[in-house]
Order: C-alpha cells, then structure tokens, then sequence
C-alpha cells in the first residue's frame, strides 16, 4: 500500500496527500522474494499430501495469560474528558463514505474451491496491490454472535493489518531504501470492517488501534497477528500481548490529518476514519514470556471462536514452529465475553495439541476437527507461491485440502452458515509464475459440509 493512502482511508482533501496507487508492474520482485523465507516453512513431513504424523493432545497445565483491564477506566476518562471523544455505531459509521470491496466473481485472484465465495478490496487501490499495510487477522460477527451472525443487524467480516514498508515480503530499491510513494514507518496497526450483507455490494472502512493516555490516546505499534470477536470485543494478539478492544467505544475522527490524538480539539487518526481503544490485555506469564520450548506458552500466529459447545466457547490458537506446532484452547465466558479468568486474573488453558504441521498461519477448531493454513508440502519459497488449506482430527494425521491463494494468514468459522472464512496477504503481481491466478489479496469462505 503506497504511504499516501492508508488503509480504507478517505478521499484526499486539500490537508491530505495525493493518493498513489501501488503499480503492480514497477518493482523488481527479487526483495520479496528473498524476504519471504522466514514466513515461509514448507511442510517437508508430507508424503503424497499426508503427515507422517497426527494430532495428539499434549500437557497444557502450564500454559497460562494474567488479564489487566485498566485499560478501560482510561477510555472512560478520555470520554469525560473530551467532548469530540463519543462512540458511534459500528454499522452507522461503516456505512458513511465507505469503499467498496468487489464481489470475488469479479477479482482477478482465483480460488480453487467450487462453491467459494467472498470479496477483494478496492481494485486497483493501495488496499489491493500496496505493501505499507498488510493483511494479517480475519474475524467477523459469525463469532461474536454465532446464533444469529449478525452484528446490530448487519454481516460483517473484520480483519486487521500490520504497516511497515519494512514487512518481511516488502520489495527494496537497490539502496535498500523504501520504494517511491512508500509511507514512512510506524508499525500502526489498523482494523477494517467489511459490511457482507449484501454479498454483491460489500463495503469497508478502517480505523487505527489506539492506547488511551491521559492527554489523549497514541497508536499501538505491532504486526496484528491475530483477530477474534466474541460479544462486543474484539482480540488481537500482536508483540506477546492478546489486547482487547469494544467495538462500542469506536471513535469517529473530525479531522484528516496524519496526527494521532486530541489536538485542539479535533480528533485524529493517521488518517483514517475512526480510532479504536484498546480496553483491556492479556500478558504471558514468565520470564521469557511466551516460545516454543517445551515449557513455554506458545505464542500466536493464529486464532479463531470455537463455539462448538454453547456453555464453553474457546478461543483457540496455534503457533507458528518447525517441524510440528502446538494449538491451545483458552476458556472463554459467556457473560463477560472475556476470556475465562480466576480471582488473581489468571486465565489457564484447557487444551493442548501437538500438529505435525510447520509455519501454520491460521486455527478453526470444530469439536474434534482441526482446519489450518499453511505453505504446501511442494513448496518452492518463492513469492506469490500458493498455500494450501489442510484438515485433520483428533488423534488423525493432517491432509492437504486444497491449495489457496499466496501467503494464506487467518482463518475463522461462521456458525450461523456453516463456513470456514480465509484471507491472505501477498498483493497480486502480473509476473508470478507458474500460478498468476492464484496470487493476489482476496477474502474467501466456503463451505465445511463433506
């Protein structure tokens, strides 16, 4: 995504730089190339699309997260504090000057599935070909309320992304500077909300993630590996902390401008349209915080809502390791939708696995069936390379499902409609090889039934 347009942000005015879209054709793809390899772990452990091994349950006892909600009583004063600072609807908001996101009938990235579905965004815009913001987490209100999958009304997928030109896969000119038009770096995150209801006229706009402050708030800076949606909050894991934010306390900006905060009374947001507090976080317990040694918490590289049983919803997450990786299950409440906690705020997993899977990106979790993104067992590691889609169960080995399109991030499942949702990262180029269809930015889902 080029520096000059944000991600879903507004159109330029007299206070906002020209926007530039990304050029698909302009830069060498060598630097992607070369930078992709620390994301990318082939699955060398897979005979003709098969483990080796299977899904066995491992000891969890040890794997724990301290809860801090303090971060809430500073939003309520900000909100007290500043007259500008008033939450506004999420479906009200999302629906004022939004972009429009193409049916994927009309994307040019294919998905090998007969019956997907879903959505690209704006074609031709940094959102779509750019790499100074970068997709990562996929949620939608399928989780936060799985009986009706509605949010105040309305379908919405929610996904997050990571800004930097320095991402792992970003291309460099020859001088290792950033490419021209390219944003400077903050590693701001920011969330974008898609309005799905009518699947041929999706629509999204974004808002920057925040930290409340005393004069204000400041953007949180991390890479957004994460994204879940349970009842009003939203989870993001990103930098050893699963943060927290209300979609009910999502504050419209009155101003474009390239500020974060409170300035003189106008509300800012790096230019986009809504600021987004963070609530709430959860912390790894430990010295060394969270690994992948034995004894360690695993981190997170993906996340999904299991509501597989309605009077225990989990939050489950994998992380990314090699040869094999570790998916944890996390208790969450009904009630407070939250995660689980005790009276020393100590939340304590419930479940471990161990999959014979390496670099895996995203976790559904239904009962005892497993679904996950990863690279394939064929892969080359080279950009624009498709990932495949695996599923296994309990005690079973994991198998190739299908392939999707490059750099495969989250997935999530949709109760109410019995689909399993995916997004993926890698910007579409015209010169990849031998798979142009199956590169480039899209969101997907498709159905679960055998």
């Amino acid at each position: 995504m080029a520096a000059v347009l944000t991600v879903g942000a507004p159109a330029a005015t007299s206070q906002e730089p020209p926007s530039v879209a990304a050029d698909s054709a302009r830069y060498a793809h060598d630097g992607e190339q070369r930078a992709f390899r620390d994301e990318q772990l082939p699955q060398s452990a897979m005979p003709g699309d098969r483990s080796k091994g299977v899904i066995t349950p491992i000891g969890h006892q040890g794997f724990r997260l301290r809860y801090d909600g303090s971060a809430l009583g500073r939003v309520n004063a900000l909100e007290r504090r500043y007259r500008a600072l008033r939450p506004v609807s999420l479906t009200s908001w999302l629906n004022t000057r939004a972009y429009s996101a193409p049916h994927l009938s009309r994307c040019p990235t294919r998905v090998p599935l007969a019956d997907a579905d879903g959505f690209c965004w704006q074609r031709g815009s940094s959102d779509d070909l750019g790499w100074a913001y970068v997709p990562q987490g996929l949620t939608g209100s399928g989780e936060a309320e799985p009986r009706s999958g509605l949010w105040q009304g309305r379908s919405i997928v929610a996904a997050s992304w990571a800004s930097s030109y320095s991402h792992p896969s970003a291309p460099r000119s020859p001088n290792n500077r950033p490419w021209r038009g390219a944003k400077q770096v903050d590693h701001f995150m920011t969330v974008s909300f898609t309005d799905v209801t009518d699947r041929g006229r999706a629509r999204y706009r974004s808002d920057l993630l925040v930290a409340p402050q005393r004069n204000g708030f400041a953007a949180l800076k991390g890479h957004g590996d994460t994204l879940s949606w349970y009842g009003p909050h939203l989870f993001l894991y990103s930098n050893e902390r699963l943060r927290v934010f209300d979609v009910r306390r999502l504050l419209a900006t009155t101003a474009s401008s390239g500020r974060v905060g409170v300035h003189r009374g106008a509300v800012s947001a790096s230019w986009q349209q809504a600021a987004l507090p963070q609530v709430a976080e959860y912390s790894f317990i430990g010295r060394r915080g969270c690994g992948s040694g034995s004894g360690e918490t695993p981190c997170f590289s993906g996340a999904s809502i299991d509501h597989g049983s309605a009077l225990s919803p989990s939050l489950v997450t994998v992380e990314t390791s090699r040869p094999t990786s570790r998916v944890v299950r996390w208790p969450l409440s009904p009630t407070s939708h939250l995660l689980r906690s005790d009276s020393r705020g100590l939340v304590r997993a419930t479940a471990g696995y161990r999959v014979p899977l390496a670099g895996p990106q995203g976790v559904v979790q239904l009962e005892d069936q497993f679904y996950f993104s990863a690279m394939c067992p064929d892969a080359r590691r080279r950009f624009g390379e498709p990932y495949c889609l695996y599923r296994g169960s309990n005690n079973g080995p994991v198998r190739v499902w299908s392939r999707t399109p490059a750099a495969a991030e989250n997935l999530f499942y949709w109760p109410a409609t019995e689909r399993l949702w995916v997004s993926n990262e890698s910007p579409y180029r015209k010169y990849v090889r031998p798979h142009p269809e199956l590169n480039g930015r899209v969101v997907y889902n498709v159905s679960l039934e055998d």
